[in-house]
């Protein structure tokens, strides 16, 4: 498919598949100042890992751009569009975007949030499809938001979609924008823009510790568990399935804490394994896995004592809640001025319990602190000197 209309706003989509098609699209887009961007991704819910899937890009006048990546070998062309500080890229919601997008090595630039500037206006629900509908009376359909967007071809209802997300983000980018410039914090949203093009992709540390209850397992049977899932793992990368569909996550623990189950009758009597992992042959192989573990664990004398949460909440003591009880007051003036979910941008609970047990201010934006020590000092409360993180 070529292309499509989109009739309700005068949109072409214009499907791009091959590396011919990505550069004339790149040629086109590179003349533009601003670019409406939106990408789908599966995140181990149809395939292995945090993936891919589509890419939908406008300058919001003619063409909608959607691009494929599975018919493209090489992305570069369109990532280096996007690094081009020259061209604002206009994303609702861009946190799981601009992750994905480092992962994949490209570092977005010249970022517009606006479910950002809609929280700076105090939107109560920032999805896109709210702030249509309250700004613009405009209702989008949004049932193929579960689609399964690895699959190939893409329907005529996908590409719909996929373009409604993008289409009419120029719009909503000057209505908030213009409101922002009005109130006086546009500062505020540049600065949360600039924040969120920082953004990196890592990995989680000891992801197995993640698991529910693993945390109350003993040191041995975490032991067997990080075996277990290092195995799963590999499996659903090798099957490219996400790893709870081999192993669901509440058997893997329980697993792990009776690594001496009759494991033939576990495997066929256990919901949610997988048929693969039934066959003789990796059967055998996760019993090799387990009794090596269990031979390792011996080996390094790994301790049966249970190892018990990690956290440890420091002690409460008068100063420390008066620290809270403070910061609290100067959180409920904030909220009572700016309202509670632009509030939440300037100050959070995490903020106002690290300030209680360490008395140190940590902050990472320099409109928030501002704010925050402003507003003390309205309510006579004295605040140390705030460190500002990098």
């Amino acid at each position: 498919m070529e292309f499509t209309t989109l009739s309700n706003n005068n949109i072409k989509i214009k499907l791009v598949s091959t590396p011919e098609q990505l550069q004339e699209a790149v040629k086109d887009l590179s003349t533009k100042q601003e670019l409406a961007l939106d990408l789908e991704f599966d995140q181990n819910r149809f395939t292995y890992g945090f993936n891919l899937c589509l890419i939908q890009v406008t300058d919001g006048k003619g063409i909608c751009y959607i691009i494929d990546p599975f018919g493209l070998p090489d992305l570069q062309p369109f990532f280096l569009l996007l690094e081009n500080k020259a061209i604002m890229k206009i994303i609702h919601h861009s946190n799981n975007d601009i992750l994905l997008l480092d992962k994949m090595g490209c570092s977005i630039q010249n970022v517009m949030d606006t479910d950002v500037a809609a929280k700076i206006l105090n939107y109560e629900r920032s999805s896109l499809a709210t702030v249509l509908k309250e700004e613009f009376n405009i209702e989008i359909d949004k049932s193929q938001q579960s689609s399964n967007w690895n699959k190939r071809p893409l329907t005529e209802q996908q590409l719909q979609y996929a373009a409604i997300d993008v289409v009419y983000l120029h719009e909503v980018k000057d209505k908030l924008l213009a409101e922002i410039e009005r109130v006086g914090r546009l500062h505020w949203l540049e600065e949360e823009n600039r924040l969120l093009e920082r953004l990196k992709y890592t990995e989680v540390e000891n992801p197995h510790l993640r698991l529910r209850n693993a945390s109350r397992l003993t040191y041995y049977n975490q032991f067997i568990l990080k075996a277990l899932y290092s195995f799963r793992d590999n499996l659903g990368k090798n099957l490219n399935k996400p790893s709870s569909y081999i192993i669901p996550n509440d058997a893997l623990v329980e697993l792990a804490i009776n690594p001496d189950v009759d494991l033939h009758e576990w495997l066929n009597h256990t919901r949610g394994i997988h048929g693969r992992l039934k066959s003789p042959s990796y059967e055998n192989k996760l019993r090799e896995v387990i009794q090596k573990t269990k031979q390792a664990a011996e080996d390094q004398n790994i301790s049966h004592d249970y190892a018990g949460s990690q956290f440890k909440r420091p002690f409460r003591t008068a100063d420390t809640e008066k620290r809270k009880e403070e910061l609290t007051r100067v959180q409920a003036e904030i909220v009572n001025q700016f309202g509670e979910f632009a509030g939440r941008l300037i100050i959070n609970q995490s903020l106002i319990n690290e300030y209680s047990y360490t008395g140190k201010l940590k902050c990472t934006k320099q409109y928030a602190t501002q704010i925050v020590l402003d507003t003390a000092a309205s309510l006579e409360i004295s605040l140390p000197q705030p460190e500002v993180s990098n």
